[in-house]
Formats: structure tokens, sequence, C-alpha cells
């Protein structure tokens, strides 16, 4: 990721300062360092302030970055103090800091003007939201004692600019950040920071199954004596001996007993206690099966949220699960409809979560299409729309299922939906006469998938 610099922020200003003259009309914030100022006529600014490399990108295309996640403080001050029309871009000091001034009216329409200061400081990024007195009103960042710069930034406080940055005049970056390749640096990051309680909840749930499981087979071992039990049992009845004490020896063995009972009532107990271990095993292992199968289908749901790219799918995984979903502003209607893609005149469906998987294997696909999956991973389920598709519409269809798990290679089977029935999880199949082919995907190939896939109406 290349950082900015001065020439690059002065170049960058001049070639938009037709932004002036246009009123905001909504801020976003679409994770914890990124933010986006809407304004009219379909204008916007992209805001980073990562700690590495800060950086803005004016007109930004946003469609790939993920959403979802809820506003925060500063984010929340900006939309309570910062409204109205920009009429100025300036850069202080030639610095890499941008002042947007804003002009609104107050109660009583008299004229205001609130400046954001965006501090592009490698390392030490900065948005400082100003009033017309020079006081805070909104920072990224409050500092309760004095930075290392000497500023004290805290609301209600006289805001300063920082020192500026030793840099040479004609120092400039070879290329521009871009939000492309900011997404391909922290895109997971991003996702895990925007639905931080989803990937909590997997994982703090996959450790609490391994732990129980654990436990289980821990309390099996305490079991392990049932054979003994019934041979003790076995013993008294055939050479029903003299009990005398609260043990007996038969054939140098030495076999626990009550000395308040006979023979036949003490095997009867030893016989009883067996019995009790062994239903208590039996138990035992259910738990463990449901506990190991439990794990798995959050391993895998796991993995798939890895993949998801829309605030629409991830919704889908939160009701999944029962969980509360993300507080957003903007509310997106759930739906199930799955995606398509169109190769030789046939229609490829897949789903891109748990239950579009099931609505459209078990709702929308008929029973003379094919279903198709990548082996043994996680993965979409994908129809193919024919009775009897060719080699080469499999191929495609398996290398759409590849680009979907973001795989190169990987075996793929296929059968007919007939041979298909719900698993015990959301989103899992049982196959039958399956068959099995290997293919493998090439780069131009996922470019083709990506500006192809359309949702179904």
């Amino acid at each position: 990721m290349q950082r900015m610099y001065p020439l690059d922020l002065k170049s960058l200003l001049e070639a938009n300062r037709d932004l002036t003259g246009l009123f905001l009309e909504r801020i976003r914030q679409l994770s914890l360092v990124d933010y986006v100022l809407d304004f009219s006529r379909g204008r916007n600014l992209f805001i980073s302030l990562n700690s590495a490399t800060p950086f803005i990108v004016f007109d930004a295309n946003i469609s790939e970055f993920p959403s979802g996640g809820e506003l925060h403080s500063f984010a929340i001050d900006l939309r309570r103090f910062l409204s109205g029309r920009l009429v100025n871009i300036s850069q202080p000091n030639d610095d890499m800091i941008i002042a947007f001034e804003f002009e609104s009216r107050n109660n009583v329409l008299e004229k205001e003007i609130s400046t954001l200061y965006i501090e592009l400081i490698p390392n030490h990024p900065q948005a400082v939201l100003v009033s017309n007195q020079e006081r805070i009103l909104a920072a990224f960042r409050y500092n309760h004692e004095r930075g290392k710069d000497g500023r004290l930034i805290r609301r209600g406080k006289t805001f300063r600019l920082p020192l500026p940055l030793k840099v040479k005049d004609n120092e400039k970056s070879h290329s521009l950040p871009t939000v492309d390749k900011y997404l391909s640096l922290y895109e997971e990051r991003i996702v895990r920071q925007n639905y931080r309680d989803l990937f909590v909840h997997l994982e703090h749930n996959i450790k609490r199954l391994n732990r129980l499981i654990l436990n289980y087979e821990k309390d099996l071992t305490k079991l392990e004596n049932i054979p003994t039990l019934y041979e003790d049992a076995n013993l008294l009845l055939m050479k029903k001996p003299q009990i005398t004490g609260e043990s007996v020896q038969i054939d140098g063995k030495t076999i626990k007993v009550n000395p308040r009972y006979n023979t036949i009532i003490n095997a009867d107990l030893l016989f009883k206690k067996a019995k009790k271990l062994k239903k208590s095993e039996e138990i035992l292992n259910t738990r463990i099966k449901e506990a190991a199968e439990r794990k798995n289908y959050l391993k895998a749901l796991s993995l798939q949220v890895q993949t998801l790219k829309t605030h629409e799918a991830f919704l889908q995984v939160y009701e999944e699960l029962n969980l509360n979903k993300p507080n957003v502003k903007t509310h997106i209607k759930s739906s199930l409809l799955p995606y398509f893609i169109t190769f030789k005149d046939v229609r490829i469906l897949f789903g891109r979560n748990n239950r579009q998987n099931d609505y459209l294997s078990f709702k929308i696909a008929k029973k003379t299409d094919v279903f198709m999956h990548i082996r043994n991973v996680p993965g979409a389920h994908i129809i193919i729309e024919s009775k009897t598709p060719g080699r080469e519409v499999l191929e495609h269809a398996g290398k759409l299922a590849l680009y979907l798990s973001r795989k190169s290679d990987g075996d793929i089977t296929y059968t007919k939906v007939a041979n298909i029935k719900k698993g015990p999880f959301p989103g899992q199949v049982l196959l039958n006469k399956e068959q099995t082919f290997f293919v493998r995907l090439k780069d131009e190939e996922a470019v083709y998938f990506k500006n192809n896939i359309k949702r179904l109406i």
C-alpha cells in the first residue's frame, strides 16, 4: 500500500475543486478507521485513517467494500455536528492535512462555518471537527494527555495544527492509493471488525465444543472397568463363595462385595452397576457425536463467512444462528434468492450462504437438475439446470465452485438433485450415486465469474 505525500495531496485537491458548492447528504462508517462523506450529485469522499498508510479517494467506488458496521462515537458526532454546503477545500501549510469547510445555519438562521481537518500523517492519522471559534467538536482519537507534538485533542479545547512534516518538496509516490488495493490488503480485517460479534460467536463456540468433547472423552475413560464388572458378577454366580468380609478371593482375583448381602445379591448389584455404566457410556458417545457434528457445522460456517461479500449475506448467517442482527441505520431486506451465471445457454445457479443453499437445492431445483459441490470442502451448492449437461458445462460449473470457495483447484462431486438429502445442519446434504472429477481454475476465468454473476429475480 503506497503512502501519500504533500504533492500527491495538492494535485488531488486541485483535480477535485468542483466538489465545493455541493451539500453533505450522509456520513457513513465502513470500519473502525474508514469513513465516507456522501455529497449531492452522487459525489463522495472516502477517508481511511488506517495507521500505516492513511489516504483519501474522491468519488470512490465502494461497491465491493464490506458494509454493516455499527456507528462509533466519531461518526455519531459527525452526524450530529457536521452538515451544510462545502464551501472550501484547502491544504494548510502544504502539509499532509486537508481542511474541508462547511457552511450551515443555526437555529436563528445565522451562518456558521465548521471545519473538518483530515491529517493523513502515517502512524498518527487524525480527523478533527472544529467550530468557527476553533473549538474542537469531535475527534477521531482523543488525547487525555498532551501528545508527542504537544497538542491536547479534547472536546472544547482550542485546535492547533500539528507540526509540519519534514518531507522533501519533490517527494511524490509513484501511484496513489486506491480502495481496491486497500481492500486487497485489509479486507479480512475490516470484515471481522464489522461483524465482530459473529466471528466471536463462532470462535467461542468451536472452542467450547472442543472442551466439551475432551471432557466427555475423559469421562469415558472412567467407564473402562465395565467388562471387569461383568466378569466379577459371573464369577460370583459360578463359584458362589462364602461372603464374610468386604472382599472375596476367586481364582486369585480379589472382588469387592457388600458383606450385608449374599453372593447372588452381590452379583446382581455388580450387573446393575455395569448396566448403569454401559448406559452412561452410550449417552456420552451420543453427546460426543452430537458435539462433533455441531463443531464441524460451525467450522464449515466459519470458513463460509470468510467468503461472504454483502451485508445481506451476513444477515442471513445471523438469522441462521439466531443472533441479534448488526445495529445499522440502513436495513437491507434479507432474501433467499440465489445467484446465477449462464454458460452455453445453460443457467448455473448457486447460493452464497447455508440458507440460500438449502432454498436453492430443496425448493428451487428440479429433481432432474444436477447438483454439484466441492468434494469434502465447505462451499456453495451449485445447481445446473439441465438433465444431461455436457462436459464443458460440468467443468465450467466446477470452476465456479472453486471461485466461490477461493480455491485454485480441487475435486468436484456431482449427482442428480433426486439423489441428495438434507443433512442435520443448514447447508449440509447427503449425496448418493455421485461422480467426481478434477478441475483447475485460471485467473482469467475468475475475472470472468466476478464480472458476470447476477442475482436471481
